[in-house]
């Protein structure tokens, strides 16, 4: 633009010069005619230059009319433009700083998220190594229990076997009868019939303790199967807890019968083999005698069965009936838990127990007081009265 304006001055300046000239020659022209025809056709000339001189002037002026019109033209546009490179270098500006702005924050952003993610995997591998603490504590302590299992089992199944109620001659995978099978080592025997009944306490450290049992009842009966002097009734002894895993704790194979146990029902199924061998007895009696003892026997064990029974539904109903007071009033519970520490639980008369335990029929007399009280008024009071 400096460039144009330049150049529009210079014709400018060319214009007024050539005016000035014409004008010159104007004032020197003489005002006579003059003789000499050579300065006539001079002065023709001249006239003739001085008017393609003011053509050429007039074409100078349109023209400067025209480049001034369009050097405003040019200025408008220039100012328009200049006023677009403000706005323009303005959100520029505003765009770097915003710019700026949005990488700091992309920055930080990036930032927080590696701490986040350092804080994540830190705490996720804390996570993992309590778990992995807390299930090798978990398997140490089931290797524990099953390995006191194991022990507690036998020492039971030694201590029962020496009551003077069963006095079962026994064995253990150590010292085992001579007649026995050497290939096989169960862990307890005992004499039974001229038999030997096998308990076997198993340890598992199966996740699935069904999957284990199943298949030491088909490998136990493998070793068993076609040996003789070994009882049809073969028993496998788990923890009371892990009872509660198991759907199917009986079993069928090769001729033999398998029940898993838990310890608490090895004195019952020693009870039983006890009045089985008392029944074999029984055989080489007089008839009569015979069958009244089976049915002795049979009574007896109704009669256990029965209150077996009973009992775990009376004791199933006071756990659940024990277990509603957690949904009474806080407060009650409190109270009704303070008052219960202070109260004593009935006393038995050692001597009445036993003479209720060695005669049957003071324990009838008793339920008869019981179900029919005497009035405490005389028949004579009531005939003085009436």
């Amino acid at each position: 633009m400096a460039g144009l304006s330049a150049a529009l001055i210079t014709i400018g300046i060319i214009i007024v010069l050539g005016i000035i000239v014409i004008i010159g020659l104007q004032l020197k022209r003489p005002s006579l005619p003059s003789a000499d025809p050579g300065k006539d056709q001079k002065i023709r000339d001249l006239e003739k230059a001085l008017k393609d001189e003011e053509g050429e002037k007039n074409k100078l002026i349109g023209k400067n009319k025209e480049l001034f019109a369009q050097h405003v033209q040019l200025q408008a546009k220039y100012d328009s433009l200049q006023k677009e490179k403000d706005r323009l270098s303005e959100a520029v500006t505003k765009f770097e700083a915003n710019e700026k702005h949005q990488v700091k924050t992309y920055e930080e952003k990036i930032e927080n998220l590696e701490s986040a993610r350092k804080a994540f995997e830190k705490d996720q591998k804390r996570i993992n190594d309590e778990a992995l603490a807390r299930r090798q504590m978990e398997e140490e302590e089931h290797d524990r229990l099953w390995t006191e299992h194991e022990n507690h089992v036998i020492y039971l199944l030694t201590d029962l076997c020496k009551k003077p109620e069963f006095n079962f001659t026994c064995y253990n995978n150590t010292n085992l009868p001579d007649d026995f099978h050497s290939s096989l080592k169960p862990d307890f025997l005992i004499e039974f019939l001229e038999q030997y009944v096998i308990f076997d306490a198993k340890i598992s450290k199966a996740d699935n303790l069904q999957v284990y049992i199943n298949d030491q009842v088909k490998k136990t009966a493998v070793k068993v199967k076609g040996k003789e002097k070994i009882y049809h009734t073969i028993y496998l002894v788990v923890p009371t807890h892990a009872i509660g895993e198991l759907k199917k704790t009986y079993y069928f194979e090769e001729g033999f019968h398998f029940f898993i146990i838990s310890p608490e029902a090895i004195a019952p199924i020693f009870s039983s083999l006890k009045r089985i061998e008392s029944y074999e007895f029984a055989e080489n009696r007089d008839p009569e005698e015979r069958e009244t003892i089976i049915d002795l026997i049979t009574q007896f064990d109704y009669h256990v069965s029965l209150r077996n029974y009973i009992d775990y539904h009376l004791i199933e109903h006071g756990l659940k009936t024990l277990g509603k007071t957690q949904d009474t009033n806080p407060d009650f519970a409190k109270e009704v838990a303070i008052r219960k520490t202070k109260m004593r639980a009935p006393s038995m008369k050692t001597a009445e127990l036993k003479a209720f335990v060695s005669n049957p029929e003071l324990l009838q007399q008793r339920l008869i007081e019981l179900t029919e009280p005497k009035s405490q008024i005389a028949k004579e009071d009531i005939r003085q009265h009436s």
